[in-house]
């Protein structure tokens, strides 16, 4: 666990998600949760040596399989966007009803048999804060990279919690986004209203400013091909296609090109069932 600001921590050495916490005069605010059964118990054990008030609560960032399939065990009460309810609420809690060849990073792991989801305790629409300290903990809806997604903003220390919204040297998550409201995001988080804070992205921990420029070229790369591929005949070979070109712009492990490769033409598929329903 790292302490990136005045009872600001993050966790970057469990797979799949980065975790945080804030340690506030009334509780701790956690920012998602371990993937794994081992991890979930070391994570629990560094949350209960940092001591804190009386609460907790829980923060999920979006939906993602990656950052909720752990949420049950945490046994805290859990706050999420009120779209998360009806994404949690439709998924099936068998293990082969999961969505494969997602390219996310829960594949490489056997799911339960059966599989319990946990629902917020707290839901909120555009806004929410939280006063456990002098300076309120504030989180907004942001739905650019997901339609449940969440930002968590600490401005007494400066942090920002982003989940997906920034990713680096790996594919975007497609498939619940929009790419309009995403750029406008990124732009805002680019802005001299952030200037000085810590971004903590939820896959790859603190990033630095140019990551986001990156991102911002390839999200714009894959919105000047949307209406194209929207109305191509034989849209999957097109998403193909796409993918194999689009991917030549990413600095990322060579190992994992088969799943990442994954995660874009299934997220580029969702991506223009949701926004392009009547083309194929």
């Amino acid at each position: 666990m790292e302490e990136i600001a005045n009872n600001v921590f993050i966790e970057n050495n469990y797979p799949n998600v980065v975790l945080g916490v804030l340690k506030l005069d009334h509780g701790l605010l956690m920012v998602d949760a371990p993937f794994r059964g081992p991890n979930l118990m070391s994570w629990r054990k560094k949350l209960i040596s940092l001591g804190g008030g009386i609460d907790k609560i829980l923060v999920m960032l979006d939906s993602h399989i990656d950052r909720t399939l752990g949420i049950p065990a945490m046994e805290f009460k859990v706050l999420g966007h009120q779209n998360v309810v009806d994404i949690i609420g439709k998924r099936p809690t068998t293990a082969r009803g999961q969505d494969v060849d997602a390219g996310a990073d829960w594949e490489a792991d056997d799911l339960p048999e059966n599989i319990h989801w946990a629902l917020p305790d707290i839901t909120y629409k555009d806004e929410l804060l939280i006063y456990w300290n002098d300076e309120p903990v504030i989180i907004t809806h942001q739905p650019g990279a997901h339609i449940a997604g969440s930002w968590v903003r600490y401005n007494a220390e400066k942090v920002i919690f982003v989940g997906d919204s920034v990713v680096v040297n790996q594919p975007p998550f497609l498939a619940w986004s929009d790419l309009d409201i995403w750029l406008q995001e990124l732009d805002w988080l680019k802005s001299e209203a952030f200037n000085g804070y810590k971004i903590v992205s939820g896959r790859n921990a603190v990033v630095k400013p140019h990551w986001i420029d990156q991102l911002v070229d390839f999200l714009t790369a894959i919105k000047a091909r949307i209406p194209t591929l929207a109305m191509r005949d034989g849209r999957v070979e097109a998403i193909t296609d796409a993918v194999s070109q689009l991917i030549k712009e990413l600095d990322y492990e060579k190992t994992l090109t088969d799943p990442y490769v994954n995660r874009l033409v299934w997220g580029l598929e969702h991506y223009l069932q949701r926004h392009y329903p009547g083309t194929n």
